[in-house]
């Protein structure tokens, strides 16, 4: 039997709830799987090489989407993987109703050029991270039950399918299910261009008290005080330092947010739905 490893990066905790749901569902069918959280504070980055994945296993493996992609710290930890002659994998993304982008293609590439072959694969539909000011965040509540409910079809999906002699792979091509328009304008982001045009966020000196909370809060250890909050060049803008604030010391306009997705969402022909693949 295959051994099961559910790793993920999560700053805003929607895609840990998809990863203990899994491991839930995994676990009604006696499976004990084990729980990688690539994130801070939850113990930091575990190494690719050092898992052990050296007989059968199946990875899934989830990210949230930003600026249309996986972050680049998951992509860069699957490319630490050592190639696998009998490895199975299960992508998954959390993304926030605007565009799941192509953060699931490429993620079962990236999978699949260190040996790990797609069995199944889901974006599931979440409050949108950068919305929680918001009167009404996109995805408000979700996942909700009917979305882990898709999961847990997603789950049942893969581990019949791994019980079987010669499990059959995902076809790739459904993953191809962006409009050629959204497809293009996807390519053309990344979370480096994004960074260039929005700075990091920075503490009002007269609000900070330097309580250290946004640090704490931090998934990749990216803030330190100096006295006042200093960001590193590896901040991923997933803004959880200005959601934790309790003195409102980081300057955010959720007016100014809700309007600029609200037109991306509105440019987007993606439909706004949880979906799984197996």
């Amino acid at each position: 039997m295959a051994q099961h490893i559910i790793v993920f990066f999560s700053p805003a905790g929607t895609t840990r709830r998809v990863a203990l749901h899994i491991e839930h569902c995994l676990a009604e069918r006696g499976i004990t799987a084990r729980l990688v959280d690539l994130g801070l504070p939850a113990g930091g980055p575990v190494q690719a090489g050092g898992l052990g994945l050296d007989g059968p296993c199946c990875l899934w493996i989830g990210s949230p989407v930003y600026c249309d992609h996986a972050l680049p710290l998951v992509a860069e930890w699957i490319e630490g993987l050592k190639p696998s002659a009998r490895g199975w994998a299960v992508p998954f993304v959390t993304w926030g109703g605007v565009t799941s982008g192509l953060a699931l293609p490429e993620l079962a590439d990236l999978l699949q050029a260190r040996g790990f072959q797609t069995v199944g694969a889901a974006k599931v539909l979440a409050e949108h991270s950068s919305l929680w000011a918001a009167a009404e965040p996109f995805g408000a509540g979700r996942p909700d039950a009917a979305d882990l409910a898709q999961v847990g079809d997603l789950v049942a999906g893969v581990v019949a399918n791994l019980a079987q002699a010669a499990p059959v792979p995902l076809d790739l091509r459904l993953l191809d299910y962006l409009s050629p328009s959204l497809r293009t304008e996807a390519a053309s982001k990344s979370l480096a261009k994004a960074k260039s045009m929005m700075p990091a966020p920075r503490a009002i000196e007269t609000r900070c008290t330097q309580c250290g909370e946004c640090a704490a809060a931090c998934p990749v250890g990216a803030i330190t005080l100096d006295p006042y909050p200093v960001m590193a060049e590896h901040c991923v803008r997933c803004q959880q330092c200005v959601r934790t604030c309790p003195e409102g010391a980081f300057p955010h306009d959720p007016v100014a947010m809700t309007t600029r997705l609200a037109a991306m969402a509105a440019a987007s022909d993606e439909d706004k739905v949880t979906r799984v693949f197996c």
